[in-house]
């Protein structure tokens, strides 16, 4: 990270989730929750070296009422803060047709290629109200985000993230057009027949969004290829050169780049040494006994694939039945966007097949799942160090940071076994049981092979994960972008010059 770039800057960091929820115990107190999901534990180490502002929706009363008690900027943590929250307030039935009905169960399914389209989506009118509601959701964002580049001395670097502020960018460019800014997508994108699944003029916003920004990233060149086949489809008057990575629209140059993301290795290490989460260590081992440890972990989201991964572990112990009683399926799953009807439904499936299971091949002396729902950072920790195969079966994922996470703490000799559709796919498969994540027959036979490996070849596996970690760490996502953020800001001194954006941008 250029530490002499960032000395004059504001960062700037946007995104709906934040990096904590603040809810009450037991006894009626405020508690501080460390947020789930990849943008969170991606972007947090970044923040905490630049001491920067995360601006993201505010989730109940609790975060209403510490947002207010600090002047929506509230110290993270508390005491000796290491970087500052905002919260977005938005009237609770806009925020429910932007993230309840529109982002989350239409934006994301899109991404993800999950529609049925015999049946759905359908652009009826609840959901034309619920687009209204996300452009005054993504606008709330902007104005807030305006508000601090207009109160700071400093040059302000925007960065925002995902899918759901893809209107916010635009926003910003109109009131602020020489503000750096940058938007990182964190799960896939689709190719353009499944995003012609929305509306057209919808389309076109969303597009018209993420081109403003000056730089846009991807996780993998799949899903970088889709965005520039969506953009040649949708708008043709817009210039691709997709050797250099570049698209001039509207006047405005915006640079399409990859930036794999990763963890961080150095804080990582830290944290499997920690007190806590030896302590936590103490409670695997009674939790998993003489059993080896088969573990997951997820937010209980349906590309996760969670169901099928059950299933094919319930097959692995009707195919091989002497691996009863001496292995444990431990799952630490976070319930996700509960408020939508799909996923609650989801959320009991998974519960049900859990029980099924353990009634199906329970003993007295020997439980075949452990579930455990609820949010405890160490204890993941903890059971990525001890597992014996770590499943990782995504239907389809931007990246997946649990499978790099797992590969760097195991210290176990642990098999990773790694679906296709994972968005680490490419990175890691040299070093892990590479799986289709529809078939739980193969899913089966990979468990047994995992459990069966000799130690020989699972150590050079883990070691070939390793490495590509080590390759693209965490830091060298944050740096990368940085890098293209600040050749913006060089580009731009070329233009005072008097070249334009016409004469510098060239095509195939």
């Amino acid at each position: 990270m250029n530490s002499e770039f960032l000395q004059d800057k504001e960062i700037i960091v946007a995104s709906n989730r934040g990096p904590v929820l603040f809810k009450r115990d037991g006894k009626g107190r405020i508690e501080l929750i460390r947020g789930a999901g990849g943008i969170v534990g991606s972007m947090i180490p970044f923040l905490e070296k630049t001491n920067g502002t995360w601006y993201s929706s505010a989730i109940g009363e609790c975060d209403h009422k510490m947002n207010d008690k600090y002047n929506s900027k509230v110290p993270i943590p508390l005491e000796n803060p290491e970087y500052y929250l905002r919260f977005i307030k938005t009237d609770d039935e806009i925020f429910n047709r932007f993230n309840g009905k529109f982002a989350n169960p239409l934006l994301w399914f899109i991404h993800h290629s999950m529609w049925n389209p015999p049946y759905s989506p359908c652009a009826d009118e609840e959901l034309h109200q619920a687009w209204d509601s996300y452009l005054h959701v993504n606008t709330k964002f902007a104005e807030a985000i305006l508000e601090d580049i207009n109160s700071t001395d400093k040059t302000p670097i925007v960065m925002l993230q995902d899918y759901h502020i893809y209107l916010t960018p635009k926003i910003i460019r109109k009131q602020k057009p020489g503000v750096l800014m940058g938007h990182f997508v964190h799960i896939p994108f689709p190719p353009p027949e499944i995003f012609q699944q929305l509306p057209n003029h919808m389309q076109t916003e969303i597009l018209d969004g993420m081109l403003a920004n000056d730089v846009l990233g991807f996780h993998i060149p799949r899903y970088m290829n889709n965005f520039f086949q969506t953009i040649r489809q949708i708008l043709p008057i817009a210039l691709v050169d997709e050797v250099v990575g570049d698209i001039l629209y509207n006047g405005h140059v915006c640079h399409v780049r990859t930036y794999p993301i990763s963890v961080d290795v150095e804080t990582l290490h830290k944290r499997a040494k920690s007190e806590n989460v030896i302590a936590k260590e103490a409670e695997v081992d009674e939790m998993i006994g003489d059993c080896m440890l088969i573990y997951r972990t997820d937010r209980a989201d349906l590309s996760k694939n969670i169901i099928r991964g059950f299933r094919a572990y319930d097959m692995f112990l009707e195919k091989y039945p002497e691996w009863r009683g001496k292995v444990k399926f431990v799952a630490t799953l976070m319930p996700t966007r509960q408020d939508i009807k799909i996923y609650r439904e989801y959320t009991d499936k998974i519960k049900d097949i859990v029980k099924e299971i353990n009634e199906k091949y329970g003993t007295p002396d020997w439980e075949p799942v452990k579930y455990i729902c609820r949010g405890d950072y160490d204890l993941v920790i903890a059971l990525l160090k001890k597992y014996d195969v770590l499943m990782v079966n995504p239907i389809l994922d931007g990246m997946n940071i649990v499978a790099k996470e797992g590969s760097i703490v195991n210290d176990n000799n642990g098999a990773l076994i790694l679906s296709t559709g994972a968005g680490c796919y490419e990175e890691l498969k040299g070093g892990a049981i590479c799986i289709n994540p529809y078939d739980l027959r193969q899913t089966a036979e990979a468990i047994d092979l995992a459990l069966s490996m000799d130690e020989e070849t699972k150590s050079c596996k883990i070691q070939i994960a390793r490495e590509a970690v080590y390759k693209n760490d965490l830091n060298k996502w944050v740096t990368d972008q940085l890098k293209d953020i600040e050749a913006v800001m060089y580009e731009r001194q070329e233009l005072k010059s008097g070249k334009t954006e016409e004469a510098r941008f060239e095509l195939n």
